[in-house]
């Protein structure tokens, strides 16, 4: 990859990270507008929906620009668990937030409520649902172009966002041809319980990478047998450890080499077995210790 391309990758998932946060910001803002107007909790489930899609946006920038911040004397191994930190304090927040729309449903199932100006909240959904295609359409194409795992991720999470949009349209269409508000109500909950479900991921993340959490069994099985299967002079690996930061994994492990007393030639093996490795994590930083066979 020449230096003009990795410049022109930075710079388009930059814009493209910029692009999510402003349109997630502009339907936050629409929503819980619209919520107060039409006093649907769905609605408002909906903009709380966008606040998750605008601090996940943001925390993937934050990490963006930490992975291209080098390391220093302070921070050997970068700085990558201050993205674990926000994303902790933000799973948090949102898991306090998501806790106070379920409570005023439940309230409001209890005391009774109602939902004005229904059209509205259905244009505002409607609104919302063009925008996020348009956005996910964009992240897409970006995606592949660049093959950026962030943008992917960024695709992903605002896809899934189109089932909640469908909820909300029903239950609105619902409490409009019945005068039934528990529609409203019964959605927003579902939303609630969504927006805990992905506030849980980034929390047990968070804290599984604050705590040096490396690779799965299964995964350092892939990676050993990458390491076997590289050289015919490779006969044996131990010690082998691993640890994930964001969306860096750190690995380090022996390896013995049978007959091979050239220092330049078992060096070489080894940074040819690192390249392999970063095949498959392409954000690998690989620390490799060579022996000869039996040591």
């Amino acid at each position: 990859m020449t230096r003009e391309t990795i410049d022109q990758y930075v710079s388009q998932t930059r814009q493209a990270l910029i692009l999510s946060i402003s349109v997630a910001a502009l339907l936050m803002t629409v929503k819980f507008a619209a919520g107060l107007m039409t006093h649907s909790m769905a609605i408002m489930a909906s903009a709380l929906d966008s606040t998750l899609d605008l601090m996940m946006s943001a925390l993937n920038l934050f990490a963006f620009k930490a992975a291209s911040k080098p390391p220093d004397t302070e921070h050997a191994y970068g700085h990558g668990k201050i993205e674990s930190l926000a994303g902790l304090f933000q799973s948090l927040f949102i898991g306090i937030s998501g806790s106070y729309v379920i409570f005023e449903a439940v309230r409001r199932l209890i005391l009774g409520s109602y939902v004005a100006e229904i059209p509205l909240g259905i244009g505002v959904i409607v609104f919302a649902a063009v925008m996020t295609a348009l956005l996910t359409w964009r992240l897409k194409r970006l995606s592949l172009q660049n093959r950026s795992l962030i943008l992917g991720t960024e695709k992903v999470h605002y896809s899934m966002d189109f089932v909640s949009y469908l909820g909300v349209i029903l239950a609105l269409v619902l409490v409009g041809r019945t005068g039934k508000v528990f529609w409203d109500l019964i959605v927003s909950i579902l939303v609630a319980a969504y927006i805990f479900k992905e506030a849980f991921g980034i929390f047990r993340r968070a804290v599984s990478e604050l705590l040096d959490r490396g690779l799965s069994n299964t995964e350092l099985n892939k990676v050993r047998m990458i390491i076997l299967r590289h050289h015919p002079a490779i006969v044996g690996a131990h010690s082998l450890r691993s640890r994930m930061v964001g969306n860096q994994v750190f690995l380090d492990f022996h390896i013995e080499i049978r007959g091979e007393d050239d220092f330049k030639k078992a060096h070489d093996m080894t940074e040819s077995l690192i390249a392999k490795i970063r095949e498959t994590y392409v954000n690998a930083d690989v620390t490799v210790h060579f022996d000869p066979e039996g040591e």
